[in-house]
């Protein structure tokens, strides 16, 4: 007997079946039935006694490969809608389930048949618009709540994975997303588009902070809700930071203000015994004490409460008081002082807003080149041009890291294999796999140019890079071109265009823990170093590396110049008393 002759028809309701015995149903106690409840199997045929109709009005079948891989796990779920035509059967709804079988190689299908359908064109049209016009699928909100109660009731992550089609990282998303708050499903479903597992993942990671929530909305709808992710982490971590040096300080004796006191001064300008004063030849000082600024909270600016009671003198001539951290006039006081460099320098704050960024885009960009791109099975057609054009032209990320590329660490966080792993690959991957195999080379070299030691200048106009900005811009227009969404700092260098630190929704940073955001002391628009003509003197150095900067694993606040004059240039390793 084959599948097709494995036929029950539904002609004979499931009541109508002869019971299992003839056992006097007097006898039955009340609430219980006198036969075993009758399970009907599903009607199954086999698919090569399928037609597709030849009319179907569904032009696009859709066939993503997360569809056809769902049929091939779990089989045909929807019965389709078949009536009789000659020696076969028409599917008048249901046709991209059977193309999708067709595909998975699945032999046999659930189907509904309708015979007063079989001469009936018409019927059949009809037929179409009524079975599809009242499906209403999930939302992908109500997908999480499906998993998440499957996975209560004992499904296990693979169970889910294999039987949704999702990844193990989307399902991870899924059952977090399934306990987001009220108030953040509430604003999630006020949105014009649907978010996706991964989004609703993200949100989920942040749920307990409301501005976050409306940050991250906004952010998505532009597209851009991963750079902003990782802004916000990047938060999290340096106020983490930032109270454990504050409490390593107030360990130490220091006084903390949220700004510099009426007759305090910079320790950068004051001097002991003809040597300069620094914050561990300070340390013992009673007038110790730091504030930090809202937009640097990892670097304590240091100051002495009362240099002239304690003996301090002045590094230099000029003797007026400098401005209060809160924009204001400072008074005069018999030590004097000068200002502190750092206020006096208007792009300082959007250099570490601009540091920050750029890091966290590299961490966006690197994520998705392993997870997006080198993931896929087939390369895009604009990569084989790409690869082409640079292996031609040998620009500078090329030619000083190709050659060493493959043996990098970053090359297998980037590719998301190593390179022995990409060799095997070589063997057996067809040639449309091959350029995104050759772009794995040429990613590790960019990426190292415009991210490590000095290529964190790559996003500004005024120091050197190794990866010049013009070979950054096209090789983030070529990524564009392939899907990754630029962030704004991205979008500017691939403009060529200077970034300005306009952000979509603000500074996550800005409104440090000790100052109240941007309007707090020393960051409203007549602060210090905020005026149009308040340029400092130590501008920054357009034809060069910076020796100043900081190393890669800190705050990056700044990479300003390294000054004795500056405070912001002390190590974060010497804040406490020695």
């Amino acid at each position: 007997m084959t599948s097709s002759d494995n036929v029950i028809h539904n002609d004979m309701p499931v009541g109508d079946l002869p019971p299992a015995d003839n056992a006097d149903s007097s006898d039955v106690p009340f609430g219980e039935t006198e036969t075993p409840l009758l399970v009907v199997p599903r009607a199954m045929i086999g698919v090569e006694r399928l037609a597709a109709h030849p009319g179907n009005v569904r032009r696009d079948l859709d066939l993503s490969p997360e569809f056809v891989e769902s049929i091939a796990v779990n089989g045909v779920l929807v019965a389709l809608r078949i009536t009789p035509d000659g020696d076969s059967f028409r599917v008048i709804d249901g046709g991209r389930r059977l193309a999708a079988a067709l595909k998975a190689g699945v032999t046999e299908v659930p189907y509904d048949l309708v015979s007063d359908r079989a001469g009936d064109e018409a019927g059949q049209y009809l037929d179409m618009i009524n079975m599809n016009r009242h499906r209403n699928p999930l939302t992908v909100l109500e997908e999480a709540g499906a998993l998440f109660a499957a996975r209560e009731a004992g499904a296990t992550k693979t169970r889910l994975r294999k039987a949704a089609g999702l990844t193990s990282a989307s399902v991870n998303g899924a059952l977090a997303a399934a306990r987001l708050s009220d108030e953040t499903r509430a604003t999630v479903e006020g949105l014009d588009d649907q978010l996706s597992l991964d989004e609703l993942a993200v949100l989920a990671e942040f749920d307990s902070d409301p501005d976050a929530i409306a940050r991250l909305t906004v952010a998505a709808s532009c597209g851009i809700l991963e750079h902003e992710a990782e802004l916000l982490r990047q938060a999290r971590a340096e106020q983490a930071e930032h109270q454990r040096i504050r409490g390593e300080l107030e360990g130490a004796g220091f006084a903390i203000t949220e700004i510099l006191p009426a007759n305090g001064q910079y320790l950068t300008v004051l001097g002991q015994d003809g040597d300069d004063l620094t914050p561990d030849s300070h340390a013992a000082c009673p007038g110790r004490g730091v504030f930090f600024r809202s937009y640097d909270p990892l670097t304590p600016v240091h100051y002495c409460t009362s240099p002239g009671q304690y003996g301090h003198t002045l590094r230099h001539g000029d003797q007026s008081r400098p401005a209060a951290a809160d924009g204001t006039a400072g008074t005069p006081v018999p030590d004097g002082g000068t200002p502190d460099p750092v206020d006096t320098d208007p792009s300082r704050r959007l250099v570490i807003q601009g540091n920050r960024e750029w890091k966290a885009a590299a961490e966006v960009r690197k994520r998705w080149l392993a997870t997006q791109l080198f993931a896929r099975r087939t390369a895009p057609r604009e990569a084989a041009q790409f690869v082409t054009r640079q292996l031609l032209v040998m620009p500078d990320p090329l030619r000083s890291g190709l050659a060493a590329a493959h043996s990098m660490v970053s090359f297998t966080e980037i590719t998301g294999r190593g390179d022995h792993d990409w060799l095997e690959i070589c063997d057996t991957a067809p040639a449309g796999r091959l350029p995104l195999v050759m772009f794995g080379p040429i990613a590790t070299a960019y990426e190292h140019a415009m991210t490590d030691g000095e290529g964190r200048n790559t996003w500004r106009t005024d120091r050197y890079s190794p990866c010049p900005r013009t070979e950054a811009a096209s090789y983030l227009r070529f990524l564009a071109s392939i899907g990754y969404p630029l962030s704004g700092i991205e979008q500017a260098v691939a403009d060529l265009a200077p970034y300005t630190g306009e952000a979509l929704t603000g500074d996550p940073i800005t409104g440090g823990p000790d100052q109240p955001g941007p309007e707090g002391p020393g960051d409203g628009p007549e602060g210090p170093g905020d005026g149009p003509d308040q340029r400092g003197a130590e501008p920054d150095i357009a034809d060069g590396p910076d020796d100043g900067d900081v190393p890669a694993d800190s705050a990056d606040p700044g990479d300003v110049p390294a000054d004795p004059a500056d405070p912001g240039d002390f190590p974060a390793d010497r804040h406490t008393a020695a």
